[in-house]
């Protein structure tokens, strides 16, 4: 499945509220338990708190993607969370972050969610495709975005 099929309109979001990272966490983890993709909030929400105690994901240029891979996650999914306002997260370069994807992957074998990083990774290094993505406005453009970026 491309990335642009795994758009859930459910967990994307272009103006959340938040005051902070702990807060960001929250709210983004119960839209992901809201949509189906989790069983349990608490189980993920740990999960992604136990991965950025490990190594923060602020990768730089604004962008934050925190991730778990857990048993109780039902389907692999990310989300698309542009933020109201910068907050800290411990970023690489330093900055705040004002846009988060936060990736949920099962615990299987298949190790779905580094497919997920890579592809993203490589994504979010071109900067027309990373400052479209923040840019975007609506769900639509956000899956064009994916499709360019796949046939590219």
């Amino acid at each position: 499945m491309s990335m642009a099929d795994m758009i859930d309109e459910r967990i994307v979001s272009f103006g959340l509220d938040v005051k902070d990272k702990e807060e960001a966490i929250q709210k983004i983890c119960k839209m992901m338990y809201d949509a189906g993709k989790v069983t349990s909030y608490e189980k993920y929400l740990q999960g992604v708190k136990d991965r950025e105690l490990e190594f923060e994901t602020g990768m730089g240029n604004g962008i934050a993607i925190p991730h778990c891979k857990s048993d109780c996650v039902k389907e692999a999914a990310f989300t698309l969370i542009k933020l109201n306002q910068k907050i800290e997260w411990g970023s690489l370069d330093g900055e705040p972050v004002d846009y988060v994807i936060m990736l949920a992957a099962p615990n299987s074998a298949d190790n779905v969610h580094l497919k997920m990083l890579s592809s993203l990774a490589v994504g979010l290094m071109d900067d027309d495709f990373r400052e479209a993505l923040k840019d975007a406005t609506d769900v639509d453009q956000i899956i064009d975005i994916f499709k360019k970026k796949k046939e590219e």
